[in-house]
């Protein structure tokens, strides 16, 4: 729990050394930390569905959304409104800055990786298992013009 900390202190003194926001850097911090940690969960999703631990649940991309929102929820009132992270007394420091760059890194490092995968198991299933029955095309406007134009 030292190590989410720090890395909420980090975001915070960013906000508030860099972008002299004074007013509601509480919401910023909530937010990329959020993004960090959906970004985190939908890795690790993601591997178990692409080694067939279980189904797909998640019919959609929008339904991604109703877990980071609870995930935001929980990380302003557990976490960043009573502001505990400032208790520790962190300092910042090259070393801790780095880790946390890393950490970001790794983050979309093993989000694409993971994505990639999924993606190329998705087009070998398309593969095998072609849909064998054909759509008709629809007509379009212009084909219609032109039909009634001949007649």
């Amino acid at each position: 729990m030292k190590l989410y900390s720090y890395l909420l202190f980090r975001i915070y003194r960013f906000y508030t050394d860099r972008m002299k926001e004074k007013d509601i850097p509480l919401i910023y911090v909530t937010s990329i930390s959020t993004v960090l940690i959906g970004f985190n969960f939908f890795t690790i999703y993601s591997f178990l569905v692409y080694r067939s631990f279980f189904r797909d649940i998640i019919p959609g991309k929008y339904y991604v959304l109703v877990p980071v929102g609870i995930i935001w929820i929980l990380n302003y009132f557990a976490f960043v409104k009573r502001k505990r992270f400032l208790e520790y007394n962190f300092k910042k420091d090259l070393r801790g800055g780095m880790l946390i760059i890393l950490y970001i890194f790794i983050t979309a490092v093993l989000l694409v990786i993971v994505a990639d995968k999924n993606r190329k198991k998705i087009a070998d299933q398309k593969r095998q298992h072609p849909t064998t029955r054909q759509q008709k095309p629809k007509p379009s406007l212009e084909g219609r013009i032109k039909k009634w134009w001949r007649e």
